[in-house]
């Protein structure tokens, strides 16, 4: 068998060739790069998702306030920030830890793992304060068996002219 040979294309077509497969590579490179630069569909978190992680912090201008029911413009602008968080899908400790990496231990609403003498320092300060009671107690009623209370001393008639006066008043008065 023998091949039979093709004439190659002519200078017109070739280059007519070339353009038409350029500009098919350009549109594709164009429709890969707008392609890759949109973001991808957002989950919008519902107003429950950001309350349940609002909940876990406090208010950073109230004292002892949840973040969930604090209106000030700091809370409303940690909530967005929570919102953004959870569309970007991150998990509920996640953006805890953020706000307390950023803010310190006291934007946590439970501080009980990390903040263990909160909670057995006033049990300790208790014990403490009923052993001292209790000791100061026992000596006081310890000093009052020994010695006998000492009766308040009178004076003598004529002795203090002012207490006789006095004396003299509330007898006439009475």
């Amino acid at each position: 068998m023998k091949r039979i040979q093709r004439p190659l294309a002519t200078g017109v077509q070739a280059s007519a060739c070339a353009a038409l497969l350029a500009s098919l590579l350009a549109g594709l490179l164009t429709v890969a790069s707008a392609s890759a630069q949109t973001p991808a569909p957002e989950r919008q978190p519902s107003a429950d998702d950001v309350n349940r992680v609002a909940a876990q912090l406090y208010c950073p201008v109230c004292e002892n306030e949840p973040l969930d029911v604090c209106q000030t413009p700091a809370c409303v602008q940690w909530k967005a920030q929570i919102a953004q968080y959870l569309a970007e899908g991150k998990s509920d400790e996640e953006i805890v830890q953020i706000f307390v990496d950023r803010f310190g231990l006291r934007v946590k609403a439970d501080p009980r793992a990390e903040t263990p003498i909160l909670w057995i320092g006033p049990v300790v300060v208790a014990i403490l304060g009923g052993a001292f009671a209790l000791i100061v107690i026992r000596r006081m009623t310890r000093q009052g068996r020994a010695t006998q209370p000492i009766p308040p001393a009178r004076s003598a008639p004529g002795g203090d002219e002012y207490a006789d006066r006095v004396e003299r008043d509330l007898k006439q008065n009475l």
